[in-house]
């Protein structure tokens, strides 16, 4: 294999890199606004095909403007919040992530006052519940009046029993005959980590919503046969928002007549690739994998094995008891993190790397990677980033490493090859994300509505046929 010694900054990395990119941030909207524009079309369309006209503008205005609170509408009521808590409670430090793991813990390791973290935990689960009661047991009331207004009087002399309406007066008493309240005690359990994901993650946000948006739409269902319609379009639906995109990439990169590709973050190719590039030198391209991910020995493995038996963390002075040789390493390895509560600490993972010699176990590359992908999260005292995530970047990192692996025959090793396989990356990955946001909009705008009106049509028919019965 020649090896090219031109050095090479990459910047030209292909355009597509934005907004793939979206696909790997969690507080992204973008993914999840497409798909709902296609399902809030599809659903209309279906129900339009099954109902009539009345029953497509209900679900134009009831799917269109939840979608816009579901993914926007805790964002600004808790923005909202924030402003009340600086400018009128006069709170002076709201700028900071309330989750936490064994290796991070901005409440603690900053000593913030109880009370302010309380103020933004509830600021959070407020923001939630105001959404979810909104979207779940206001809008179908709204939506309905809206197409009842609008409809033909014929339309409307010809409704069946199908369509008739549970008023919300209605639903509001048949709650009070029940003694019934609704709660969210839930979202109350395990504050920090639920108050987190509900700031930091859409998809989880979502996801939490979506449980209170279930029960709301079926209780305002029209008819009892619409309230299990609406459960298993809603229950159903779940998966294909949250899950189905990313488990379609996971699929097509695993199927063997497909080209291998790494799902990783575009925003760290480039770093990868200018390591590679200025590390040259240091790569046996005989055992390529080697020198870039490295290994650990199996002796160091036991070793590890031991030190960590019913731990998830150690401190460097004990790590470094037994591998005394890795002071330096294991204690930049540290800084990847915030020290917790002003302890240098190790995860298991974190000590594989200070025992490997690969270039990508590297503390100074790892840092800049980190925070490269969090936006400089990794590295801010005031934010959180989970271990878990780190770990899913690291592997990334090596899955791309094998990529590049598994390219290499007959290639020259510069620049321009590294470029060219990175925008290849970019393109493939956007093409099986895409292909999974047109799955996730098939199931969730066309297939799913029409099986949940298969049902609500089947249990309408059996239900006129046992009362004809009797």
């Amino acid at each position: 294999m020649r090896i090219n010694n031109q050095n090479q900054n990459f910047k030209n990395i292909s355009a597509l890199a934005k907004p793939l990119g979206a696909f790997y941030n969690a507080n992204a909207t973008i993914p999840t606004l497409a798909i709902e524009t296609g399902v809030t079309l599809g659903r209309a369309n279906v129900a339009n095909k099954t109902f009539g006209k009345q029953e497509a503008f209900d679900r134009l205005i009831e799917q269109g403007v939840s979608a816009i609170i579901w993914i926007y509408g805790v964002q600004t009521l808790k923005k909202i919040g924030d402003f009340i808590g600086k400018n009128v409670l006069k709170i002076p430090q709201l700028d900071f992530d309330i989750g936490f793991d064994y290796l991070r813990n901005p409440v603690k390791n900053n000593k913030i006052d109880p009370k302010i973290y309380g103020f933004k935990a509830s600021n959070i689960l407020i923001s939630t519940a105001l959404a979810t009661y909104f979207i779940g047991f206001v809008l179908p009331k709204i939506s309905y009046k809206l197409s009842k207004k609008a409809a033909k009087e014929k339309e409307e002399n010809k409704k069946d029993t199908l369509l008739k309406n549970c008023s919300f007066e209605d639903f509001k008493n048949n709650l009070k005959s029940k003694n019934n309240e609704i709660k969210f005690t839930s979202l109350l359990d395990k504050t920090a980590t639920a108050a987190h994901i509900l700031e930091n993650n859409s998809t989880a946000r979502l996801f939490i919503t979506d449980f209170g948006v279930v029960s709301g739409r079926c209780l305002n269902a029209k008819t009892p046969q619409m309230k299990i319609g609406n459960l298993f379009r809603d229950i159903t639906s779940m998966y294909f928002y949250l899950c189905a995109t990313k488990h379609t990439v996971k699929l097509l990169n695993k199927l063997p007549f497909l080209s291998k590709n790494a799902d990783i973050d575009p925003k760290i190719l480039n770093s990868i690739n200018q390591m590679l590039i200025e590390s040259k030198d240091k790569i046996d391209f005989n055992e390529f994998l080697k020198s870039t991910v490295g290994e650990v020995s199996k002796e160091d493995l036991e070793k590890l094995d031991s030190l960590f038996k019913d731990k998830k963390i150690v401190s460097l002075k004990d790590f470094t008891e037994i591998f005394p040789s890795k002071f330096e390493k294991a204690k930049l390895m540290t800084q990847l993190q915030p020290f917790f509560e002003q302890n240098p600490i190790l995860d298991k993972n974190e000590a594989k790397d200070v025992l490997s010699n690969g270039l990508i176990t590297d503390p100074k590359f790892l840092k800049s990677v980190f925070e490269k992908a969090t936006d400089e999260a990794s590295s801010n005292k005031f934010k959180y980033v989970s271990a878990k995530k780190l770990d899913s970047i690291r592997k990334s990192i090596v899955d791309y490493i094998n990529q590049i692996n598994s390219n290499l025959k007959n290639n020259e090793f510069n620049g321009d090859f590294l470029q060219k396989l990175a925008n290849k990356n970019i393109r493939t990955n956007l093409l099986r994300y895409s292909l999974g946001v047109v799955v996730s909009i098939f199931a969730l705008g066309y297939l799913i509505p029409k099986v949940q009106y298969m049902i609500v049509k089947a249990l309408s028919k059996k239900d006129k046929a046992q009362n004809e019965q009797q």
